[in-house]
């Protein structure tokens, strides 16, 4: 099993791919760079995390219906994950700092809470705050 540190708070710790098409995702990054992927432990859901040099280092999933009305619009995309130790606190910061909130902080069992969010540029990035 791959080693995770629960990161310190502004390290940027997770890169996930949410992607439309998850096997092909799978055998292009497993092909170019040998990456180890293994259904998640903790996630309810179908998550392959990659493991890279016997540590977590991200995920990838699916992109279904249950992301909402036009799922299948949505682009495959990475995004990365800074670790915060205040979800909540943080997106008022985010929001005080001329950021915007994209998805509303949610709790992901097992794993933390989270949120979406832009900064001023509007570029997306998440803050997780991980389950101790």
């Amino acid at each position: 099993m791959a080693e995770f540190t629960i990161p310190k708070h502004g390290e940027i710790c997770w890169r996930e791919l949410n992607t439309q098409n998850l096997d092909a995702a799978k055998t292009f990054y497993q092909g170019l760079f040998g990456w180890n992927l293994e259904q998640s432990k903790v996630s309810p859901v179908q998550y392959d995390e990659i493991h890279f040099n016997g540590e977590a280092v991200g995920g990838m999933m699916q992109i279904t219906k249950e992301w909402g009305e036009n799922w299948e619009k949505i682009p495959s995309s990475w995004m990365s994950y800074i670790a915060v130790e205040n979800c909540d606190e943080t997106i008022e910061k985010i929001k005080l700092n001329g950021g915007d909130v994209c998805i509303p902080a949610f709790d992901a069992p097992g794993v933390g809470r989270m949120s979406v969010v832009k900064d001023p540029s509007g570029a997306a990035f998440s803050i997780i705050q991980f389950v101790q």
